[in-house]
């Protein structure tokens, strides 16, 4: 049987800030009321975090509270909630799980409802969807909350970037799809204005978008501080100081963290302190969303001197200048392009190896900075747009590296009854064994 090995994988202290960060969150939303502020549900890469910042509305993390309800393993009651009005199991458990919340917080009469994980949400005063290619509920999420909240107002915007084609130069579609993206960011804005009341401050927007750029540059400056040897944070941790670039966007707290984040690791590397004693491999964590219940099975690959000093999931950002966004004084153009910049910037290099896919694109990228000896995915059921490719993606990184051992991990976000410890750390033990073999090969 695999050893057992309980616990949050957190190897450096700035990260241990973080359930501040998240119960700051969700108690500003219970706050908001008191201090005259509008409370809006949010969702996460929305494009729509600096507009909700620059007009002061309190941004409702849905997929936040659900991860919570998920790693204390409270997220039960509020799934089977949802259950009860016919919501599968199959669909996404972010969803279900908050609209459980909702359905029991409505039956309570709005308010606080007892005994949920931190506090729980406040009740929105608006719903801020983006569909985003990327979530296949995004645009009936918000739908299905407000048949529980029918006095709440929805928009749903979509945020779309060009699909990638290897027949076709995406460069010239960009400029249709940046120009979607901001006309949306502007009806989003409308749309805020009159269910404050407020106008927005134009000035204070583009001050909010300077700063979160200075934070992507920041967190992305900080990441690859953990290319050295030994790594001095890995996945595990990273699905901790992901927190504020999703959640905190255009703060100063954001930008701060990862200042210290950035200051600890370096400290770090000077003093050659790594994550596992000894490291003996290193791992990409390719994509999917993590088990927020056992995050413990990141500190199972260190025991086995396996670190993760890079991942793709919640690495949502990219330098600036790698990105080379045409300049603009309009501030929401420049978050359109932005947002389309980061999803087309390895469209170039997919297109030069035939055969090959931008996502697949990243994890070679990845692979050769970070010195990968193994890959490894997370195939969660419920989340079927982000993990659907997953297969595909591992079959095609297969044609560049032949031998490389790749693990698809299978589980969910939410739904704890998807998962077996002691399968999972069984298959872990195999794939270390994989991988120990295909490095002695590659020595």
């Amino acid at each position: 049987m695999a050893e057992e090995k309980k616990g949050r994988a957190v190897a450096t202290k700035t990260a241990a800030s973080i359930p501040k960060f998240v119960r700051g969150n969700l108690a500003a939303t219970l706050k908001a009321k008191e201090e005259g502020k509008k409370v809006a549900y949010a969702y996460i890469a929305d494009g729509q975090d600096e507009i909700m910042r620059a007009m002061d509305i309190v941004p409702a993390w849905g997929e936040s509270f659900a991860g919570v309800c998920a790693a204390k393993r409270d997220a039960e009651k509020y799934l089977q909630k949802a259950e009860s009005d016919n919501f599968s199991r199959s669909l996404c458990t972010y969803a279900t799980c908050t609209i459980g919340f909702d359905m029991v917080r409505e039956e309570l009469g709005g308010g606080a409802v007892p005994d949920a994980p931190w506090g729980g949400m406040g009740r929105p005063d608006m719903i801020l969807g983006s569909a985003q290619l990327l979530c296949d509920p995004r645009f009936k999420w918000p739908q299905a909350t407000q048949h529980y909240l029918r006095d709440v107002p929805v928009f749903v915007g979509s945020m779309y970037y060009p699909p990638f084609d290897p027949k076709m130069d995406h460069h010239e579609q960009e400029k249709f799809y940046v120009k979607y993206a901001r006309d949306e960011l502007r009806e989003c804005v409308k749309f805020c204005e009159k269910h404050t009341g407020k106008k927005m401050d134009w000035d204070r927007l583009a001050q909010i978008v300077e700063l979160s750029d200075k934070t992507w540059d920041l967190f992305i400056d900080t990441y690859e501080l953990r290319k050295a040897f030994p790594t001095p944070m890995d996945t595990g941790d990273a699905m901790n100081t992901m927190v504020p670039l999703t959640f905190n966007l255009g703060t100063q707290e954001a930008y701060d963290f990862y200042k210290q984040l950035y200051d600890e690791l370096q400290d770090k590397i000077k003093n050659g302190i790594g994550v596992a004693d000894p490291e003996k491999y290193r791992l990409i964590w390719a994509a999917g969303l993590p088990s927020w219940f056992a995050l413990g099975d990141f500190q199972y690959f260190n025991s086995k001197g396996a670190v993760f000093p890079v991942e793709v999931t919640y690495r949502g950002c990219e330098k600036i200048e790698r990105l080379e966004l045409p300049k603009t004084d309009d501030p929401l153009e420049h978050i359109a392009w932005r947002w389309v910049r980061y999803w087309t910037h390895w469209y170039d290099k997919a297109r030069k190896r035939p055969g090959s896919l931008p996502k697949v694109e990243r994890i070679i990228e990845y692979i050769e900075e970070y010195k990968c000896d193994g890959v490894v995915f997370h195939s969660a059921f419920s989340c079927r747009s982000w993990h659907a490719g997953i297969i595909h993606q591992a079959e095609t990184l297969k044609k560049v590296y032949k031998e490389i051992p790749i693990l698809i991990l299978e589980g969910d976000i939410v739904d704890i009854s998807s998962y077996n410890e002691a399968d999972t750390h069984n298959r872990i033990d195999a794939f270390i064994e994989a991988v120990d073999a295909y490095k002695n090969r590659m020595n």
